[in-house]
């Protein structure tokens, strides 16, 4: 596997648990405890996949971006290119939401077949809104944190032995 599909599929997996680590703890400091956390779940936890997608997609497309630039201007220091796919994730999030959560109601209305789909999509957007700002709250500086040593990794491995590695 090349430096770069490993640098996404680990910041896809992170988001991905950083994602469900957030609800988890949102609901134990909303008090409702372990025990009634599995009632909710389908629908606070539909927006992990959602954050994983994101982190995915900004990975790639980050470092399809450093692998593009000149030669000469690989001067990427690693937390620059932790901000930048940190960033980027965060911007996608919110579509990515939307259209993860407007899915996967869809689906569960066409299979429950009762009910209003119009009614079971109103409320997409304010979960949308709630899951970017609660994603901004407590996922961005542990994302920040770890991405910082998963592209510090990155930068070393693809630039190989010869060059600098990461800062």
């Amino acid at each position: 596997m090349t430096p770069r599909k490993r640098l996404a599929w680990e910041s896809a997996a992170l988001a991905g648990v950083l994602a469900v680590l957030a609800y988890v703890a949102i609901g134990m400091l909303g008090g409702a405890g372990l025990a009634s956390w599995h009632r909710y779940a389908s629908v606070s936890l539909s927006v992990a996949p959602a954050a994983a997608m994101a982190a995915g997609l900004a990975s790639w497309w980050i470092t399809a971006w450093w692998e593009n630039v000149d030669r000469d201007a690989r001067r990427w220091t690693a937390l620059g290119l932790a901000l930048r796919i940190v960033a980027l994730a965060f911007l996608l999030f919110a579509p990515l939401a939307s259209a993860w959560i407007a899915l996967s109601e869809s689906v569960a209305y066409l299979l429950s077949g009762s009910g209003g789909l119009g009614a079971a999509l109103a409320w997409v957007p304010a979960i949308a809104v709630y899951a970017v700002l609660f994603g901004l709250l407590l996922g961005a500086l542990p994302a920040l944190c770890i991405e910082y040593f998963l592209c510090r990794r990155f930068l070393r491995q693809a630039r190989g032995p010869g060059l600098e590695g990461a800062r």
